[in-house]
């Protein structure tokens, strides 16, 4: 019997033992008291680190970005120089991160036509003469001692209202000339929103009708004409024609010969990548 009770004991010691160790590893947490974005500028190089004690496989999301304003909207947006997920370890160590004001403005323009290609084109208004650096550590890491929605990730840096993460936020003077941004608008790449009197270079082959509607039908596609990729049309007139808008037009090849006048149904501009031609 004493063997037995003994081999219980022992059981039983191991059973608490083992519990023990599971309740630490679900108890387990990180701690964040330290997480300070370090910057400095030479030029248009900005050194960027992070000064934190988080561990280095920690994921964050690290952005560098202008804002800017839209003309008629009081909402301010932003464009990236950077914008990267990676792990803390990264930028433990210091790292550079150009600052080109060209390549930003490229970055705004492309925004500007993909916006203007889905129908919400705008026009620059202001830009500011400050870079904002954000560091976020957020939600889902994949260090299962974060937690759930990081609820096991604690610390004087960490925000524990709402969602809870870690941030930190520099911003730096350095302004921009934005003059030849804001006045230059954008035109309208919106296929069902085309701008009259202006011209544009089509991305595929593109039927140019006659008529908008035509009497003899039959006739008309006799007449139809094919309007070649890389050619020029430019918008005169708009009609509707059950909802759907179509464009009267001239339009050129891509040599700038002539391939004739007639109208354009904007159901064949779908799916093109159109560019603003300039005169």
């Amino acid at each position: 019997m004493k063997k037995h009770r003994f081999g219980i004991s022992i059981f039983h010691t191991g059973l608490v033992a083992f519990t023990l160790v599971g309740a630490c590893k679900i108890q387990a947490q990180v701690v964040c008291d330290k997480f300070t974005i370090l910057t400095k500028l030479n030029g248009s190089s900005l050194e960027l680190a992070v000064d934190t004690d988080l561990p280095g496989s920690t994921m964050v999301m690290v952005s560098v970005s202008r804002s800017y304003l839209e003309k008629g909207n009081s909402s301010t947006y932003s464009c990236d120089y950077l914008s990267k997920k990676s792990t803390i370890g990264e930028w433990k160590t210091k790292s550079f991160v150009s600052l080109d004001n060209g390549e930003w403005r490229k970055k705004l323009k492309n925004k500007q036509i993909e916006m203007s290609r889905l129908g919400l084109g705008f026009d620059v208004e202001s830009i500011g003469n400050e870079v904002e650096v954000r560091m976020v550590v957020p939600i889902e890491q994949p260090n299962p001692k974060f937690g759930k929605d990081n609820l096991r990730l604690t610390g004087s840096r960490v925000r524990m209202r709402g969602i809870r993460v870690v941030e930190d936020e520099v911003k730096i003077h350095y302004p921009i000339d934005s003059s030849s941004i804001s006045k230059s608008p954008i035109p309208s790449l919106d296929p069902q929103n085309l701008d009259i009197g202006q011209s544009y270079i089509l991305s595929k082959k593109t039927p140019l009708m006659p008529s908008i509607d035509p009497t003899d039908p039959l006739n008309a596609i006799e007449q139809m004409k094919q309007i070649p990729a890389g050619g020029v049309i430019k918008v005169y007139e708009i009609q509707k024609k059950r909802e759907t808008p179509w464009y009267r037009v001239t339009a050129t090849d891509h040599t700038k010969n002539m391939v004739g006048s007639g109208w354009i149904n904007s159901s064949a501009l779908l799916g093109q990548q159109l560019e603003a031609h300039r005169e």
